[in-house]
C-alpha cells in the first residue's frame, strides 16, 4: 500500500492507498517481509517463500476449514475459491504439503469449531475472522505466530494497540495480520430508482444519513404486498450482531471501557434509543416481519433476490453481486451503493474496521503446525489470490487491484479517512468468554421483537448478561 525507502519517506504505489494509510497509521514505518517488495532485518528470509533441502523432503497432509467468504470467479460459491483457485498454486510450490478444504457453513460454525476443540478434532487451519477465533486462542487452542511473522513487522504491530486488541491474545499474534477490511450497509440502488426515490439515498460526501432519513428511504420503497421489504432485521442466532452493535455506537454508545472488565453500552441512553428504533421498523412495517425467526444469512437470501434492499457487507459483496449477476444466484437489476449506519448526529456515522484473518490449531505433530503457519503467511503475502477473492487489503503491501476500476470499493476505502473524527466501533473479540456474550444477546433481541421486553428491558438484561460474562473470567 505505502512503501517507506530507506529515507523513512512515503512512496505512494496508488493514491487510493493514501486515505487509509492517513487514517490507521497503523505501522508507523519500516515495512517487513510481509509487504512482499521488502525485507526484514538482515538477511532473513521470507517465511513461506523459500525451501530448503530438508522441506523439499517433508510430507504432511493438512486439514483447513474454510467460511462461506469470498469469489474469485463467475459461478464459484462463496468460500471455493481457496480449494480450487489458492491450493493449486500453493502446490506448484510445495507439492508434498496437500490441503484437505472443507467449506462450513455460517449457521452453527461456532458450535461446530469449539465442540471439535473439546474432542480434540479442530482442523489444522480455520479460514475465519477474529469475531470467531479469538476466543479460541483465550481457549488455548490456537498456535501464536510470532515465529512466522518477521521482525520488523511484528515490531509495527506491537506499536498500535487497537490493531493489537484484534489480532493477538497475552501478547501473541493468533490470527494472521496481513488483512483489513471496511464494513458498512450495502444497498442496491435499483430498487430506488425504480420508485422514483433515488433523492432519498445519502447524498453527502460520506454518505450519512439520520434515523428519520433512513426511514423515509425505506418507506418509499417497502411494498408489502409485492413481499418487499427494504431491510431484514434478525435474531434467530448470534450471527450478525454487528448490526446491532454498530447501530448502538452510530447513535453514541460504547460497547465496552478500555480494559474490558465492563460492558458499557447499557449505560448510555444511545444503545436504548437504537434498539426502539428497530422496533419501530418492524412496527410500521418496514423491515420482514417476525425477524426473532430470521438469521443474517437469510437476510442475505433476501438481498440477493430483491425482496430486501440493504444488508450488513464488506467488500467482497461487491463481487458477490457482480458474479451473481452473471451465474443467476443474484437476481437484477442490482446496482449496489455502500452507505453508513443511521447516526442521530448529522453528517457522522460508526467506523467499522477489522483486522485479521485466519488461525492454525495447536497440533501434537510438530511438522503439520509448522506447515499450516507457513501456509497461512504465504497465502496472504505471497499471491494476489487472497486479496482478490476476499478483497481484503494487506496494510504492508501496495494497494490491491480491484480497488481501481470500482468508484465503491474506492468510497469504503475513503471512509477510513474518518477514523480520526467518528467513533470506531470496537467489538471486544479479546474478551475471554466473548462467544457466550454473543449466545446470550440474541435471545434478549428476539424478547425485544415479540414484545415482551421493551428495548430499555433488552438493554438491561443484555448489559448484565455480558457482565456476568466478564466477572465470571476475571475471578
Amino acid at each position: 500500500m505505502i512503501n517507506f525507502g530507506s529515507s523513512g519517506k512515503w512512496s505512494i504505489r496508488r493514491t487510493v492507498a493514501l486515505p487509509l494509510a492517513l487514517a490507521l497509521s497503523v505501522f508507523a514505518s519500516g515495512c517487513g517481509a510481509g509487504s512482499g517488495n521488502g525485507s526484514s532485518a538482515g538477511t532473513e528470509a521470507k517465511p513461506g517463500q523459500s525451501q530448503t533441502a530438508n522441506e523439499k523432503d517433508e510430507k504432511a497432509e493438512l486439514t483447513l476449514w474454510m467460511t462461506q467468504t469470498g469469489t474469485l470467479k463467475a459461478g464459484q460459491k462463496p468460500g471455493e475459491w481457496v480449494k480450487e483457485d489458492l491450493v493449486p498454486e500453493w502446490n506448484k510450490l510445495y507439492p508434498n504439503i496437500k490441503i484437505n478444504v472443507e467449506i462450513i457453513p455460517f449457521d452453527g460454525i461456532n458450535e461446530k469449531i469449539t465442540t471439535a476443540i473439546a474432542s480434540g478434532t479442530a482442523p489444522n487451519l480455520l479460514f475465519d475472522t477474529p469475531v470467531r477465533t479469538l476466543a479460541y486462542a483465550q481457549m488455548g487452542a490456537l498456535a501464536p505466530l510470532n515465529d512466522v511473522i518477521p521482525a520488523n513487522d511484528m515490531e509495527q504491530i506491537k506499536k498500535n494497540s487497537d490493531v493489537m486488541k484484534m489480532v493477538s491474545v497475552g501478547g501473541n499474534i493468533v490470527t494472521m495480520p496481513y488483512s483489513a477490511t471496511v464494513s458498512a450497509l450495502i444497498l442496491n440502488k435499483s430498487l430506488w430508482k425504480e420508485a422514483g426515490a433515488e433523492q432519498l439515498l445519502p447524498k453527502d460526501e460520506y454518505r450519512t444519513w439520520t434515523p428519520d432519513e433512513f426511514r423515509a428511504a425505506l418507506k418509499a420503497v417497502a411494498n408489502k404486498d409485492k413481499g418487499v421489504y427494504v431491510m431484514t432485521l434478525f435474531a434467530l442466532n448470534e450471527q450478525g450482531d454487528q448490526l446491532y452493535n454498530n447501530t448502538m455506537v452510530a447513535f453514541g454508545a460504547k460497547l465496552f471501557n478500555g480494559d474490558y472488565s465492563k460492558y458499557t453500552a447499557g449505560d448510555s441512553a444511545a444503545s436504548e434509543q437504537s434498539l426502539a428504533f428497530f422496533n419501530s421498523l418492524v412496527a410500521e412495517g418496514l423491515v420482514y416481519p417476525h425477524p426473532e425467526t430470521i438469521s443474517a444469512v437469510n437476510a442475505l437470501d433476501y438481498w440477493k433476490q430483491r425482496k430486501n434492499g440493504i444488508v450488513v457487507a464488506g467488500t467482497s459483496h461487491a463481487d458477490l453481486v457482480k458474479n451473481g449477476l452473471k451465474d443467476g444466484s443474484v437476481i437484477g437489476p442490482h446496482e449496489y451503493m455502500y452507505v453508513n449506519y443511521p447516526s442521530p448526529t448529522k453528517g457522522q456515522s460508526a467506523l467499522k474496521m477489522e483486522f485479521g484473518f485466519g488461525v492454525v490449531f495447536k497440533n501434537k505433530d510438530a511438522l503439520k503446525e509448522k506447515w499450516a503457519k507457513k501456509f497461512l503467511y504465504w497465502s496472504q503475502t505471497q499471491n494476489q489470490i487472497y486479496s482478490e477473492a476476499t478483497k481484503a487489503f494487506n496494510p504492508f503491501g501496495t494497494a490491491p487491484n480491484w480497488t481501481k476500476d470500482d468508484p465503491e470499493l474506492q468510497f469504503l476505502f475513503k471512509l477510513t479517512t474518518k477514523a480520526k473524527e467518528w467513533p470506531v466501533v470496537d467489538p471486544g473479540w479479546g474478551i475471554k468468554g466473548y462467544p457466550e456474550m454473543r449466545a446470550a444477546m440474541f435471545p434478549e433481541i428476539q424478547r425485544m421483537f415479540i414484545k415482551e421486553a421493551t428495548p430499555k428491558q433488552t438493554m438491561d438484561n443484555i448489559s448484565k448478561k455480558f457482565n456476568d460474562v466478564i466477572k465470571k473470567y476475571n475471578k
